[in-house]
């Protein structure tokens, strides 16, 4: 039995396009899908390597400015050290000359309404009695000027000058974190 050539040339050509279109046809769609799943892979690895190279950066900028991040923490504390600042400003007065009569709260921070504000910076004013002269008093504010904390004097108040002495009122304003 003899074949006609032709006629063979053209089942062996239909029976290669019939593999073609089972076989490799859904293999190549399988290998687009592959690589279309590791370009989005990559695109992913190359955003986090970046995201964690921009972190490692910030990392490094904040721990080449730890000192100057210690002096913001000092100048706005965290909660609420007010004993800190109380025994803060009698060290601040003694040093300066001045005998502290009395020191009190005249304007304490409300209660935050939500979450967010607590993370706001509040003021706190305390009202201080002292008892000395006027150059210790100089003394006192410029201490406060330069202390590391944020304080600002809102208002002086002179009573009488009983000889070299006299007594002092003031107003301080100090904020909290």
């Amino acid at each position: 039995m003899q074949v006609d050539r032709p006629i063979a040339i053209a089942v062996i050509l239909f029976i290669i396009l019939v593999l073609i279109f089972f076989l490799v046809a859904p293999e190549y769609s399988a290998f687009g899908q592959l690589q279309t799943q590791l370009a989005e892979k990559t695109a992913e690895f190359n955003a986090q390597h970046d995201y964690y190279a921009a972190i490692d950066r910030i990392h490094y900028d904040l721990q080449s400015h730890q000192e100057d991040l210690k002096k913001i923490d000092d100048a706005l504390p965290q909660g609420s050290t007010l004993g800190n600042t109380v025994y803060l400003l009698q060290q601040l007065a003694k040093e300066s000359g001045l005998a502290v009569g009395s020191i009190f709260l005249s304007q304490i921070p409300s209660a935050p309404a939500s979450a967010q504000s607590q993370n706001s910076v509040r003021a706190v004013v305390f009202s201080i009695s002292f008892t000395g002269d006027y150059m210790s008093l100089e003394r006192f504010i410029i201490s406060l000027e330069n202390s590391a904390r944020i304080f600002e004097v809102s208002n002086i108040s002179f009573g009488s000058q009983a000889g070299p002495t006299g007594s002092f009122n003031l107003q301080v304003k100090t904020h909290l974190y």
